[in-house]
């Protein structure tokens, strides 16, 4: 019985990556938002951009593509120890903070940065290409 529960699982993971696995060779290695809509969402660039130049040690200009980059692995670490000590409620307010924190600093960048680097429209997406929309 255990055994059956633990397989439905694995194959259930296996699936949701074969299915991400599929998105990305379709849409390409890009925002799907963005890449739909043509606006960036609120995570655009923490992970292309952001994190790879964090990797590099070019911190200043990591953070000047995502400020929350730094709070957001520090949040991740966090969460994987609360779920680890299985303290949910901790960690759902956790995620909730980080979560509003992510929405503000978006609408910050989407009022004073859009539509310059970083927070570029992507004249490409399917929404541009349907409606003819161009910044």
């Amino acid at each position: 019985m255990i055994f059956n529960v633990m397989l439905k699982k694995v194959v259930s993971g296996i699936g949701a990556i074969l299915l991400l696995l599929l998105f990305v060779i379709v849409i390409g290695y890009h925002c799907p938002i963005q890449k739909i809509t043509g606006f960036p969402c609120p995570g655009c660039n923490i992970i292309t951009s952001s994190y790879w130049l964090f990797v590099k040690g070019d911190l200043s200009t990591s953070l000047y593509y995502h400020a929350l980059l730094i709070p957001t692995i520090i949040v991740f670490v966090v969460c994987l120890f609360l779920s680890y000590k299985k303290n949910k409620k901790i960690r759902d307010r956790l995620l909730l903070i980080w979560g509003i924190a992510m929405i503000l600093y978006y609408v910050y960048r989407m009022l004073f940065v859009f539509p310059d680097i970083p927070m570029v429209y992507d004249e490409t997406s399917l929404f541009s290409l349907i409606f003819d929309i161009h910044f």
